[in-house]
Protein backbone atom coordinates (compact mmCIF):
# COMPACT_ATOMS: atom_id res chain seq x y z
CA UNK A 1 0.00 0.00 0.00
CA UNK A 2 2.77 2.29 0.97
CA UNK A 3 4.45 1.75 -2.56
CA UNK A 4 1.19 2.75 -4.35
CA UNK A 5 0.83 5.91 -2.80
CA UNK A 6 4.09 7.00 -3.26
CA UNK A 7 4.10 5.86 -6.71
CA UNK A 8 0.52 8.15 -7.14
CA UNK A 9 2.17 11.00 -5.68
CA UNK A 10 4.63 10.69 -8.23
CA UNK A 11 2.61 10.41 -11.40
CA UNK A 12 0.24 13.33 -9.72
CA UNK A 13 4.20 15.14 -9.21
CA UNK A 14 4.81 13.99 -12.93
CA UNK A 15 1.49 15.61 -14.22
CA UNK A 16 2.00 18.76 -12.76
CA UNK A 17 5.81 19.47 -13.77
CA UNK A 18 4.56 18.17 -17.56
CA UNK A 19 2.19 20.43 -17.54
CA UNK A 20 3.41 23.23 -16.41
CA UNK A 21 6.40 23.22 -18.67
CA UNK A 22 3.81 21.94 -21.48
CA UNK A 23 2.49 25.82 -20.89
CA UNK A 24 5.61 27.68 -21.62
CA UNK A 25 6.80 25.65 -24.59
CA UNK A 26 4.12 23.65 -26.90
CA UNK A 27 0.83 24.98 -25.56
CA UNK A 28 2.36 28.88 -25.45
CA UNK A 29 -0.08 30.69 -28.05
CA UNK A 30 0.80 33.51 -29.89
CA UNK A 31 2.53 36.36 -29.26
CA UNK A 32 1.57 38.68 -31.77
CA UNK A 33 -1.49 39.44 -34.00
CA UNK A 34 -0.82 39.86 -37.55
CA UNK A 35 -2.99 41.35 -40.06
CA UNK A 36 -1.83 42.23 -43.88
CA UNK A 37 -3.05 44.56 -45.74
CA UNK A 38 -3.99 44.15 -49.86
CA UNK A 39 -2.73 47.39 -51.20
CA UNK A 40 -4.47 48.35 -54.65
CA UNK A 41 -2.20 48.07 -57.16
CA UNK A 42 -1.35 51.76 -59.36
CA UNK A 43 -2.09 53.74 -55.48
CA UNK A 44 1.00 56.39 -54.37
CA UNK A 45 -0.59 57.00 -51.44
CA UNK A 46 -2.17 54.54 -48.58
CA UNK A 47 -3.69 56.00 -45.47
CA UNK A 48 -3.55 54.13 -42.22
CA UNK A 49 -6.18 55.78 -39.61
CA UNK A 50 -6.54 55.54 -36.33
CA UNK A 51 -9.43 53.48 -35.77
CA UNK A 52 -7.34 50.84 -37.51
CA UNK A 53 -4.11 50.93 -35.65
CA UNK A 54 -6.51 50.72 -32.19
CA UNK A 55 -8.67 47.98 -33.63
CA UNK A 56 -6.26 45.75 -31.24
CA UNK A 57 -4.93 46.85 -27.40
CA UNK A 58 -1.69 47.57 -27.37
CA UNK A 59 1.54 49.00 -29.21
CA UNK A 60 1.25 48.33 -32.98
CA UNK A 61 3.94 47.53 -35.42
CA UNK A 62 4.22 48.81 -38.99
CA UNK A 63 5.91 46.92 -41.39
CA UNK A 64 6.56 47.75 -45.25
CA UNK A 65 8.01 46.27 -48.42
CA UNK A 66 7.67 45.73 -51.99
CA UNK A 67 9.03 48.97 -52.92
CA UNK A 68 13.06 50.60 -53.77
CA UNK A 69 12.28 53.09 -50.76
CA UNK A 70 9.52 52.70 -48.59
CA UNK A 71 8.36 56.17 -46.20
CA UNK A 72 5.68 56.08 -43.19
CA UNK A 73 4.52 59.43 -41.25
CA UNK A 74 2.29 60.36 -38.66
CA UNK A 75 0.16 63.06 -37.65
CA UNK A 76 -3.38 64.23 -36.81
CA UNK A 77 -5.55 62.67 -39.39
CA UNK A 78 -6.97 66.12 -40.46
CA UNK A 79 -3.85 67.48 -41.04
CA UNK A 80 -2.31 63.76 -43.16
CA UNK A 81 -5.61 63.70 -45.26
CA UNK A 82 -5.06 67.98 -45.62
CA UNK A 83 -1.56 67.24 -47.06
CA UNK A 84 -2.98 64.51 -49.46
CA UNK A 85 -5.08 67.41 -51.27
CA UNK A 86 -6.47 66.44 -54.42
CA UNK A 87 -4.32 62.93 -54.24
CA UNK A 88 -6.00 59.31 -55.02
CA UNK A 89 -5.06 57.35 -52.04
CA UNK A 90 -6.22 54.13 -50.17
CA UNK A 91 -7.91 53.97 -46.57
CA UNK A 92 -7.83 50.77 -44.57
CA UNK A 93 -10.52 49.79 -42.80
CA UNK A 94 -11.63 47.61 -40.10
CA UNK A 95 -14.86 45.34 -39.92
CA UNK A 96 -17.11 45.34 -36.17
CA UNK A 97 -14.81 42.31 -35.17
CA UNK A 98 -11.81 44.42 -35.72
CA UNK A 99 -10.54 42.40 -38.83
CA UNK A 100 -9.55 44.46 -42.09
CA UNK A 101 -11.48 44.84 -45.02
CA UNK A 102 -10.68 45.28 -48.38
CA UNK A 103 -9.29 49.10 -48.82
CA UNK A 104 -11.35 52.13 -50.54
CA UNK A 105 -10.08 54.21 -53.03
CA UNK A 106 -10.58 57.79 -52.15
CA UNK A 107 -9.83 61.25 -53.60
CA UNK A 108 -8.84 63.54 -50.95
CA UNK A 109 -10.56 67.03 -50.79
CA UNK A 110 -8.71 69.87 -52.37
CA UNK A 111 -7.24 72.04 -49.19
CA UNK A 112 -5.39 75.19 -50.16
CA UNK A 113 -5.74 75.16 -53.71
CA UNK A 114 -3.30 72.06 -53.83
CA UNK A 115 -4.08 69.38 -56.34
CA UNK A 116 -2.59 67.71 -58.93
CA UNK A 117 0.78 66.13 -58.98
CA UNK A 118 2.53 63.37 -57.16
CA UNK A 119 4.16 65.37 -54.07
CA UNK A 120 7.10 63.57 -52.33
CA UNK A 121 5.88 63.24 -48.42
CA UNK A 122 9.95 62.65 -46.96
CA UNK A 123 10.85 65.57 -45.28
CA UNK A 124 7.72 67.78 -44.85
CA UNK A 125 7.25 69.52 -41.63
CA UNK A 126 3.72 68.64 -41.27
CA UNK A 127 4.77 64.93 -39.94
CA UNK A 128 4.99 64.38 -36.19
CA UNK A 129 7.42 61.65 -36.84
CA UNK A 130 8.46 59.61 -39.91
CA UNK A 131 10.83 56.65 -41.20
CA UNK A 132 12.47 56.07 -44.31
CA UNK A 133 13.73 53.18 -45.58
CA UNK A 134 15.49 51.12 -48.73
CA UNK A 135 12.93 48.60 -49.80
CA UNK A 136 11.49 47.84 -46.39
CA UNK A 137 10.51 49.45 -43.11
CA UNK A 138 9.52 48.26 -39.49
CA UNK A 139 8.39 51.12 -37.26
CA UNK A 140 6.97 50.19 -34.03
CA UNK A 141 4.07 52.63 -32.92
CA UNK A 142 1.90 53.78 -29.90
CA UNK A 143 -0.51 56.28 -31.40
CA UNK A 144 -3.64 57.31 -29.74
CA UNK A 145 -7.04 57.16 -32.30
CA UNK A 146 -7.15 60.44 -33.24
CA UNK A 147 -3.73 60.06 -35.59
CA UNK A 148 -2.78 58.41 -38.57
CA UNK A 149 -0.36 57.20 -40.70
CA UNK A 150 0.79 57.98 -44.46
CA UNK A 151 2.45 55.14 -46.27
CA UNK A 152 4.34 55.61 -49.30
CA UNK A 153 7.54 55.59 -51.57
CA UNK A 154 8.14 58.93 -53.18
CA UNK A 155 5.18 59.68 -54.19
CA UNK A 156 5.74 58.95 -57.99
CA UNK A 157 6.41 55.35 -57.48
CA UNK A 158 3.02 53.14 -56.15
CA UNK A 159 3.17 52.56 -53.07
CA UNK A 160 4.54 49.60 -50.94
CA UNK A 161 2.38 46.45 -51.80
CA UNK A 162 3.05 44.48 -48.17
CA UNK A 163 1.90 46.43 -45.86
CA UNK A 164 1.50 44.45 -42.69
CA UNK A 165 0.22 45.46 -38.57
CA UNK A 166 1.01 43.52 -35.66
CA UNK A 167 -0.26 44.25 -32.35
CA UNK A 168 1.50 42.27 -29.22
CA UNK A 169 -0.84 39.20 -27.46
CA UNK A 170 -0.74 38.85 -23.83
CA UNK A 171 1.25 35.34 -23.47
CA UNK A 172 0.82 35.16 -19.77
CA UNK A 173 0.76 31.71 -18.24
CA UNK A 174 -0.11 32.09 -14.42
CA UNK A 175 0.06 28.73 -13.95
CA UNK A 176 2.95 27.54 -15.28
CA UNK A 177 5.27 28.28 -12.73
CA UNK A 178 3.09 27.36 -9.69
CA UNK A 179 2.55 23.95 -11.27
CA UNK A 180 6.11 23.26 -12.05
CA UNK A 181 7.11 24.12 -8.12
CA UNK A 182 4.25 21.75 -6.95
CA UNK A 183 5.02 19.46 -9.16
CA UNK A 184 8.82 19.56 -7.36
CA UNK A 185 7.51 19.19 -4.33
CA UNK A 186 5.31 16.42 -4.68
CA UNK A 187 7.80 14.65 -6.41
CA UNK A 188 10.24 15.03 -3.27
CA UNK A 189 7.12 13.63 -1.06
CA UNK A 190 6.73 10.74 -3.33
CA UNK A 191 10.10 9.81 -3.44
CA UNK A 192 10.14 10.26 0.85
CA UNK A 193 7.16 7.79 0.62
CA UNK A 194 8.85 5.35 -1.57
CA UNK A 195 12.20 5.55 0.75
CA UNK A 196 9.58 4.94 3.45
CA UNK A 197 8.38 1.85 2.21
CA UNK A 198 11.30 0.52 1.70
CA UNK A 199 12.68 0.72 5.06
CA UNK A 200 9.13 -0.67 6.29
CA UNK A 201 9.88 -3.77 4.15
CA UNK A 202 13.68 -4.39 4.85
CA UNK A 203 11.78 -3.99 8.88
CA UNK A 204 9.52 -6.85 7.96
CA UNK A 205 11.88 -8.94 6.87
CA UNK A 206 14.10 -9.35 9.96
CA UNK A 207 16.28 -12.45 11.13
CA UNK A 208 13.88 -15.52 11.93
CA UNK A 209 14.40 -17.25 15.36
CA UNK A 210 15.09 -20.90 15.74
CA UNK A 211 11.45 -22.94 16.90
CA UNK A 212 10.66 -24.15 20.36
CA UNK A 213 11.97 -27.30 21.18
CA UNK A 214 8.69 -28.38 22.30
CA UNK A 215 5.18 -29.40 20.50
CA UNK A 216 3.23 -26.70 19.36
CA UNK A 217 -0.32 -26.36 20.89
CA UNK A 218 -3.61 -27.81 19.28
CA UNK A 219 -4.92 -25.11 16.77
CA UNK A 220 -7.93 -23.15 18.84
CA UNK A 221 -10.92 -22.71 16.95
CA UNK A 222 -11.83 -19.07 15.10
CA UNK A 223 -13.28 -16.58 17.63
CA UNK A 224 -16.00 -14.96 16.71
CA UNK A 225 -15.81 -11.38 15.05
CA UNK A 226 -18.34 -9.29 14.39
CA UNK A 227 -17.95 -7.93 10.30
CA UNK A 228 -18.56 -4.51 10.05
CA UNK A 229 -20.79 -3.88 6.96
CA UNK A 230 -18.90 -2.98 3.55
CA UNK A 231 -20.66 0.13 2.98
CA UNK A 232 -19.10 2.17 6.43
CA UNK A 233 -16.77 4.08 5.93
CA UNK A 234 -12.95 3.00 7.19
CA UNK A 235 -11.88 4.06 10.29
CA UNK A 236 -9.67 6.99 10.54
CA UNK A 237 -5.99 5.66 10.72
CA UNK A 238 -4.68 6.05 13.91
CA UNK A 239 -0.69 6.85 14.85
CA UNK A 240 1.97 9.59 12.70
CA UNK A 241 2.02 7.13 9.57
CA UNK A 242 -1.70 7.51 8.61
CA UNK A 243 -1.32 11.26 8.81
CA UNK A 244 1.45 11.75 6.44
CA UNK A 245 0.23 11.05 3.62
CA UNK A 246 -2.92 13.81 4.32
CA UNK A 247 -0.01 16.31 5.40
CA UNK A 248 1.71 15.66 1.92
CA UNK A 249 -0.92 16.00 -0.43
CA UNK A 250 -2.26 19.24 1.49
CA UNK A 251 0.93 20.56 1.19
CA UNK A 252 0.71 20.00 -2.33
CA UNK A 253 -2.31 22.03 -2.68
CA UNK A 254 -1.20 24.82 -0.59
CA UNK A 255 2.25 25.11 -2.82
CA UNK A 256 -0.55 25.29 -5.82
CA UNK A 257 -2.70 27.62 -4.85
CA UNK A 258 0.24 30.13 -3.06
CA UNK A 259 2.19 29.87 -6.68
CA UNK A 260 -0.70 30.99 -7.93
CA UNK A 261 -1.84 34.44 -5.75
CA UNK A 262 1.95 35.28 -6.12
CA UNK A 263 1.59 35.39 -9.50
CA UNK A 264 1.60 39.31 -10.29
CA UNK A 265 -1.73 40.96 -11.67
CA UNK A 266 -1.14 41.89 -15.20
CA UNK A 267 -0.58 46.01 -15.83
CA UNK A 268 -2.79 48.28 -16.55
CA UNK A 269 -2.89 49.43 -19.94
CA UNK A 270 -1.56 52.92 -20.23
CA UNK A 271 -3.96 55.60 -21.77
CA UNK A 272 -3.34 57.23 -24.77
CA UNK A 273 -1.75 60.69 -25.43
CA UNK A 274 -4.28 63.07 -25.73
CA UNK A 275 -3.93 64.71 -28.96
CA UNK A 276 -2.82 68.72 -28.57
CA UNK A 277 -5.09 71.12 -29.67
CA UNK A 278 -1.48 73.27 -30.95
CA UNK A 279 -0.81 73.04 -34.74
CA UNK A 280 2.35 71.38 -34.20
CA UNK A 281 4.01 69.60 -31.11
CA UNK A 282 7.52 71.13 -29.08
CA UNK A 283 9.79 67.80 -30.73
CA UNK A 284 8.32 68.83 -34.21
CA UNK A 285 8.68 72.68 -33.50
CA UNK A 286 12.23 71.66 -32.73
CA UNK A 287 13.06 69.94 -35.51
CA UNK A 288 11.78 72.49 -38.02
CA UNK A 289 13.91 75.42 -36.21
CA UNK A 290 17.19 72.94 -36.48
CA UNK A 291 16.32 72.72 -39.68
CA UNK A 292 15.73 76.40 -40.51
CA UNK A 293 19.01 77.30 -38.74
CA UNK A 294 21.12 74.51 -40.84
CA UNK A 295 19.48 76.03 -43.71
CA UNK A 296 20.89 79.51 -42.60
CA UNK A 297 23.98 78.81 -41.94
CA UNK A 298 24.97 77.17 -44.99
CA UNK A 299 23.45 80.74 -46.56
CA UNK A 300 25.22 82.71 -44.59
CA UNK A 301 28.71 81.04 -45.35
CA UNK A 302 28.19 80.66 -48.94
CA UNK A 303 26.42 84.16 -49.26
CA UNK A 304 23.49 82.73 -51.31
CA UNK A 305 20.56 83.98 -51.00
CA UNK A 306 18.54 81.34 -53.20
CA UNK A 307 19.48 78.70 -50.96
CA UNK A 308 16.95 81.20 -48.11
CA UNK A 309 14.16 80.35 -50.53
CA UNK A 310 12.88 77.60 -49.18
CA UNK A 311 13.22 78.51 -45.36
CA UNK A 312 12.98 82.64 -45.59
CA UNK A 313 10.06 84.83 -46.39
CA UNK A 314 8.99 88.82 -45.82
CA UNK A 315 11.34 90.92 -44.16
CA UNK A 316 13.75 88.47 -42.74
CA UNK A 317 14.28 87.44 -46.45
CA UNK A 318 14.75 90.86 -47.64
CA UNK A 319 17.27 91.53 -44.87
CA UNK A 320 19.59 88.49 -45.59
CA UNK A 321 19.64 89.00 -49.41
CA UNK A 322 20.09 93.08 -49.33
CA UNK A 323 23.15 91.79 -46.15
CA UNK A 324 24.83 89.00 -48.48
CA UNK A 325 24.70 92.12 -51.85
CA UNK A 326 26.82 94.48 -49.32
CA UNK A 327 29.13 92.04 -48.21
CA UNK A 328 29.99 90.57 -51.43
CA UNK A 329 31.19 93.90 -51.66
CA UNK A 330 32.12 94.95 -48.64
CA UNK A 331 34.01 92.34 -46.64
CA UNK A 332 34.03 94.73 -43.74
CA UNK A 333 29.73 94.22 -43.91
CA UNK A 334 28.36 92.77 -41.00
CA UNK A 335 25.50 90.22 -41.71
CA UNK A 336 22.03 89.57 -40.20
CA UNK A 337 21.87 88.13 -36.39
CA UNK A 338 22.64 84.36 -36.69
CA UNK A 339 20.07 81.38 -35.43
CA UNK A 340 22.26 79.29 -33.54
CA UNK A 341 22.89 75.64 -35.07
CA UNK A 342 24.66 73.33 -32.69
CA UNK A 343 24.21 73.31 -28.72
CA UNK A 344 21.20 74.83 -29.08
CA UNK A 345 18.71 75.32 -26.40
CA UNK A 346 14.56 76.33 -26.79
CA UNK A 347 13.62 78.57 -24.29
CA UNK A 348 10.34 78.84 -25.53
CA UNK A 349 7.82 77.28 -28.25
CA UNK A 350 4.32 78.94 -29.13
CA UNK A 351 2.50 77.58 -32.37
CA UNK A 352 -0.60 78.26 -33.18
CA UNK A 353 -3.87 76.39 -32.46
CA UNK A 354 -5.28 75.61 -35.62
CA UNK A 355 -6.23 73.02 -38.50
CA UNK A 356 -6.48 75.63 -40.96
CA UNK A 357 -4.08 77.27 -43.01
CA UNK A 358 -1.91 79.63 -43.19
CA UNK A 359 -0.19 78.48 -39.93
CA UNK A 360 2.31 80.24 -37.68
CA UNK A 361 5.02 79.14 -34.60
CA UNK A 362 7.05 81.24 -32.27
CA UNK A 363 9.87 80.14 -30.98
CA UNK A 364 13.11 81.45 -28.83
CA UNK A 365 16.26 79.89 -29.57
CA UNK A 366 19.84 80.60 -28.11
CA UNK A 367 23.48 78.71 -28.11
CA UNK A 368 23.30 76.25 -24.86
CA UNK A 369 26.06 77.65 -21.97
CA UNK A 370 27.35 80.49 -24.05
CA UNK A 371 28.51 83.47 -21.91
CA UNK A 372 26.83 86.16 -23.18
CA UNK A 373 23.31 84.24 -24.63
CA UNK A 374 22.12 86.07 -27.54
CA UNK A 375 18.55 84.55 -28.06
CA UNK A 376 16.84 84.49 -31.39
CA UNK A 377 12.98 85.04 -31.31
CA UNK A 378 11.47 83.25 -34.47
CA UNK A 379 8.05 83.66 -35.74
CA UNK A 380 7.86 81.31 -38.78
CA UNK A 381 4.65 80.74 -40.75
CA UNK A 382 3.58 77.61 -43.07
CA UNK A 383 1.28 78.50 -45.97
CA UNK A 384 -0.61 74.98 -46.83
CA UNK A 385 -0.11 71.66 -45.62
CA UNK A 386 2.69 70.72 -48.13
CA UNK A 387 4.65 73.61 -47.51
CA UNK A 388 7.94 74.26 -45.19
CA UNK A 389 7.81 76.49 -42.16
CA UNK A 390 9.58 79.65 -43.70
CA UNK A 391 10.90 81.90 -41.48
CA UNK A 392 9.43 85.70 -41.56
CA UNK A 393 11.16 87.64 -38.85
CA UNK A 394 13.81 86.95 -37.01
CA UNK A 395 15.11 89.53 -34.38
CA UNK A 396 17.27 89.86 -30.97
CA UNK A 397 15.68 89.31 -28.20
CA UNK A 398 16.94 92.46 -25.76
CA UNK A 399 18.63 91.70 -22.91
CA UNK A 400 16.91 91.59 -19.45
CA UNK A 401 13.56 91.83 -20.87
CA UNK A 402 10.46 89.66 -19.72
CA UNK A 403 8.46 87.58 -21.91
CA UNK A 404 4.97 87.43 -21.04
CA UNK A 405 2.91 85.05 -19.45
CA UNK A 406 2.20 82.34 -22.87
CA UNK A 407 0.29 79.69 -22.88
CA UNK A 408 1.27 76.13 -22.79
CA UNK A 409 2.77 74.08 -25.50
CA UNK A 410 0.42 71.61 -25.91
CA UNK A 411 -2.22 73.84 -26.35
CA UNK A 412 -1.10 76.69 -28.06
CA UNK A 413 -2.35 80.51 -28.79
CA UNK A 414 -5.23 81.84 -30.86
CA UNK A 415 -3.83 84.34 -33.48
CA UNK A 416 -5.33 87.57 -33.73
CA UNK A 417 -6.80 89.62 -36.30
CA UNK A 418 -4.74 92.74 -37.24
CA UNK A 419 -7.90 94.65 -36.15
CA UNK A 420 -8.84 93.45 -33.02
CA UNK A 421 -10.13 95.81 -30.31
CA UNK A 422 -9.32 93.70 -27.63
CA UNK A 423 -5.26 94.99 -27.11
CA UNK A 424 -4.56 98.56 -26.04
CA UNK A 425 -2.95 99.04 -29.54
CA UNK A 426 -4.53 97.50 -32.82
CA UNK A 427 -1.59 94.97 -34.22
CA UNK A 428 -2.21 96.48 -37.58
CA UNK A 429 -1.30 99.49 -36.33
CA UNK A 430 1.55 98.99 -34.12
CA UNK A 431 4.60 100.11 -37.12
CA UNK A 432 2.70 103.02 -37.74
CA UNK A 433 2.63 104.12 -34.44
CA UNK A 434 6.21 103.44 -33.35
CA UNK A 435 7.55 104.88 -36.71
CA UNK A 436 5.51 108.15 -35.62
CA UNK A 437 7.90 107.43 -32.20
CA UNK A 438 11.31 106.75 -34.16
CA UNK A 439 10.65 110.18 -35.75
CA UNK A 440 9.06 112.46 -32.91
CA UNK A 441 9.38 110.97 -29.32
CA UNK A 442 6.84 113.56 -28.27
CA UNK A 443 4.33 112.33 -30.66
CA UNK A 444 0.98 111.23 -29.44
CA UNK A 445 1.39 107.25 -29.84
CA UNK A 446 4.74 107.98 -27.72
CA UNK A 447 2.34 107.47 -24.61
CA UNK A 448 1.48 104.16 -25.97
CA UNK A 449 5.00 102.55 -25.44
CA UNK A 450 7.24 102.04 -22.87
CA UNK A 451 10.85 104.15 -24.98
CA UNK A 452 12.89 104.14 -21.32
CA UNK A 453 15.43 102.11 -22.15
CA UNK A 454 14.27 100.92 -25.45
CA UNK A 455 17.72 100.32 -27.56
CA UNK A 456 16.18 100.84 -30.82
CA UNK A 457 14.98 104.33 -29.94
CA UNK A 458 18.13 105.53 -28.74
CA UNK A 459 19.73 104.14 -32.11
CA UNK A 460 17.58 105.25 -34.69
CA UNK A 461 15.01 107.74 -32.60
CA UNK A 462 14.22 111.41 -33.09
CA UNK A 463 17.99 112.00 -31.38
CA UNK A 464 19.96 109.99 -33.48
CA UNK A 465 17.84 111.75 -36.62
CA UNK A 466 18.75 115.13 -35.71
CA UNK A 467 22.42 113.49 -35.73
CA UNK A 468 22.70 112.66 -39.10
CA UNK A 469 20.97 115.80 -40.41
CA UNK A 470 23.74 118.22 -38.40
CA UNK A 471 26.51 116.06 -40.30
CA UNK A 472 24.90 116.30 -43.72
CA UNK A 473 25.48 120.27 -43.06
CA UNK A 474 23.84 123.29 -45.40
CA UNK A 475 24.64 121.19 -48.24
CA UNK A 476 22.27 118.79 -48.03
CA UNK A 477 19.06 117.87 -46.25
CA UNK A 478 17.47 114.12 -45.54
CA UNK A 479 13.74 113.91 -44.85
CA UNK A 480 11.99 110.24 -43.32
CA UNK A 481 8.85 108.47 -43.85
CA UNK A 482 7.44 105.33 -42.59
CA UNK A 483 6.40 102.79 -45.44
CA UNK A 484 4.50 100.56 -43.00
CA UNK A 485 1.24 99.72 -45.06
CA UNK A 486 -1.80 99.25 -42.65
CA UNK A 487 -3.70 97.15 -45.41
CA UNK A 488 -1.13 94.15 -45.16
CA UNK A 489 -2.91 92.27 -42.45
CA UNK A 490 -1.25 89.06 -43.25
CA UNK A 491 1.92 90.16 -41.84
CA UNK A 492 1.08 91.39 -39.23
CA UNK A 493 1.75 88.00 -36.77
CA UNK A 494 -0.36 88.19 -33.34
CA UNK A 495 -1.05 85.14 -30.89
CA UNK A 496 -2.65 85.49 -27.72
CA UNK A 497 -0.74 85.48 -24.45
CA UNK A 498 -1.86 84.05 -21.22
CA UNK A 499 -2.67 87.26 -19.77
CA UNK A 500 -5.53 88.27 -22.58
CA UNK A 501 -2.45 90.21 -23.95
CA UNK A 502 -0.69 89.22 -27.43
CA UNK A 503 2.78 88.48 -28.71
CA UNK A 504 2.71 91.06 -32.34
CA UNK A 505 5.43 90.87 -35.07
CA UNK A 506 5.12 93.51 -37.32
CA UNK A 507 7.69 94.65 -39.82
CA UNK A 508 8.48 98.46 -40.75
CA UNK A 509 9.48 100.19 -43.66
CA UNK A 510 11.39 103.41 -42.73
CA UNK A 511 12.75 105.80 -45.98
CA UNK A 512 15.76 107.76 -45.66
CA UNK A 513 15.60 110.31 -48.44
CA UNK A 514 18.95 112.75 -48.87
CA UNK A 515 18.54 115.53 -51.50
CA UNK A 516 21.14 118.64 -52.18
CA UNK A 517 19.77 121.72 -51.08
CA UNK A 518 21.14 123.94 -53.94
CA UNK A 519 22.82 123.51 -57.54
CA UNK A 520 25.92 121.73 -58.13
CA UNK A 521 26.01 120.29 -55.45
CA UNK A 522 26.56 116.27 -55.22
CA UNK A 523 25.76 113.53 -53.01
CA UNK A 524 28.22 110.75 -52.71
CA UNK A 525 26.48 107.74 -50.63
CA UNK A 526 28.92 105.48 -49.05
CA UNK A 527 28.89 101.67 -47.10
CA UNK A 528 26.03 99.84 -48.29
CA UNK A 529 23.99 102.83 -49.81
CA UNK A 530 26.56 102.72 -52.18
CA UNK A 531 26.71 99.38 -52.88
CA UNK A 532 23.07 98.85 -53.29
CA UNK A 533 22.18 102.06 -55.48
CA UNK A 534 25.36 101.54 -58.02
CA UNK A 535 26.00 105.36 -57.42
CA UNK A 536 29.40 106.74 -56.45
CA UNK A 537 27.78 110.49 -56.82
CA UNK A 538 24.33 111.78 -57.88
CA UNK A 539 23.26 115.58 -57.86
CA UNK A 540 19.65 114.17 -58.04
CA UNK A 541 19.54 112.61 -54.21
CA UNK A 542 19.41 109.03 -52.58
CA UNK A 543 16.71 107.45 -51.22
CA UNK A 544 17.43 104.26 -49.12
CA UNK A 545 14.98 101.73 -47.22
CA UNK A 546 15.74 100.56 -43.77
CA UNK A 547 13.65 97.66 -42.61
CA UNK A 548 12.58 97.03 -39.25
CA UNK A 549 11.47 93.77 -37.69
CA UNK A 550 10.09 94.64 -34.12
CA UNK A 551 8.33 92.28 -31.43
CA UNK A 552 5.91 93.56 -29.31
CA UNK A 553 4.26 92.78 -25.55
CA UNK A 554 0.95 94.27 -26.17
CA UNK A 555 -1.33 94.44 -23.23
CA UNK A 556 -4.99 93.73 -22.84
CA UNK A 557 -7.37 96.94 -23.77
CA UNK A 558 -8.22 98.69 -20.30
CA UNK A 559 -5.21 97.61 -18.74
CA UNK A 560 -3.42 100.49 -18.64
CA UNK A 561 0.38 98.95 -19.07
CA UNK A 562 2.55 100.06 -22.36
CA UNK A 563 3.56 97.80 -24.76
CA UNK A 564 6.99 97.22 -24.95
CA UNK A 565 9.52 95.56 -27.41
CA UNK A 566 10.81 92.63 -26.96
CA UNK A 567 13.49 92.42 -29.98
CA UNK A 568 14.36 93.58 -33.26
CA UNK A 569 16.37 93.21 -35.95
CA UNK A 570 17.00 96.00 -38.92
CA UNK A 571 19.02 97.12 -41.68
CA UNK A 572 19.54 98.38 -44.94
CA UNK A 573 17.10 96.64 -47.71
CA UNK A 574 17.38 98.43 -50.38
CA UNK A 575 18.77 101.77 -52.33
CA UNK A 576 18.53 103.65 -55.00
CA UNK A 577 19.33 107.48 -57.19
CA UNK A 578 16.36 109.24 -57.02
Amino acid sequence: MRFAIALVTLLIAGVLVATGVAQRTVLKPADHVSVAAEVPSGVHYVLVPGDVLRSHDGAQGLHLAGASTTFAGYGRTSDVTAWLSGQRYAELQVDDRGELTKPVVRTAKVVAGLRGGTPDPDGADLWIDQKTGRRSLDWPLRLPASMSVLVASDGAAAAPSDLRLTWPVSTGTPFAVPLIIAGGALAVVGLLLYLWALVHVRRSRGPRRRPPGKMPKRPQPPKYRPQRPASAAPAPGRGRRSVRPRIALGSAVAAVLAGSLLVPAAAPAVAATKTPLASVTEDQAKRIVQRVAAVAAEADEARDAKRLADRFSGPALELRKAAYRIKAKDKKAGLPLAIPVEDTTMRLVLPEATAAWPRHLFAVVEQKGAKKPAPVALALVQQDPRADYKVEYSMGLIGGVKLPDLPSALDGASRLAATTPLLAVEPGNLAADYGAVLRDDQSDSAKEFLTKDDPLVEAVGEAAKKKIAKKLGSTAGITFKDLASDGDAESVLALSTADSGALVAVRLDEQWTVKPKRAGVTVKPSGGTRILSKTDSTAKGITSVYGYQLLFAVPSAGSGKPVVLLGYDQGLVSAKEL
